[in-house]
C-alpha cells in the first residue's frame, strides 16, 4: 500500500519515479532488445530495477482517490490496477516486454497526467 497520504504526494512521487526510471535507462544504456533478452546477472538486476520502478508508479497511481480518478477519467486506472496486482501478487508472470512498453509508452502519458494535475492545483513537481 502507498505510504503517501494525499493525491498531491502520490502525483509528486509518480513524477519523481518516472524521472528516476528515465535516468536508470539512460545510465544503463538500456535498449528494448537488451532489456528484454539479457539473462546475465546484470541483465536480471537491470530488469528488477525497472520492474520496481513500474511497480512503484502503479502503486501510487492505484491509490489515487476516487475523486481524482473520476476527474482524470482519461487515465486507464483499471489497467494500472491490474498491472499493480501482477507486480505485487503474481510476479512470476512479469514480462520484460510489457514492462518496457510501460516505461516507454505509458510513463510519458502518466508524466503528462502528473503535469496536468500539478498545474490544476498549483503544485510544484
Amino acid at each position: 500500500m502507498s505510504a503517501r497520504s494525499s493525491d498531491d504526494a502520490r502525483v509528486t512521487e509518480m513524477y519523481r519515479v518516472i524521472w528516476e526510471t528515465r535516468e536508470r535507462i539512460r545510465e544503463l544504456n538500456l535498449t528494448k532488445s537488451a532489456f528484454v533478452s539479457d539473462e546475465s546477472a546484470q541483465g536480471r538486476m537491470n530488469a528488477d530495477g525497472i520492474f520496481m520502478c513500474v511497480f512503484r508508479v502503479a502503486e501510487e497511481a492505484d491509490n489515487m482517490s476516487n475523486q481524482a480518478k473520476r476527474t482524470y477519467s482519461d487515465i486507464p486506472w483499471k489497467a494500472i490496477h491490474g498491472m499493480r496486482n501482477i507486480f505485487a501478487h503474481d510476479y512470476g508472470r512479469l514480462d520484460r516486454s510489457i514492462a518496457w512498453s510501460a516505461v516507454t509508452e505509458d510513463f510519458p502519458k502518466l508524466e503528462a497526467f502528473c503535469r496536468r494535475y500539478a498545474a490544476d492545483r498549483g503544485l510544484k513537481l
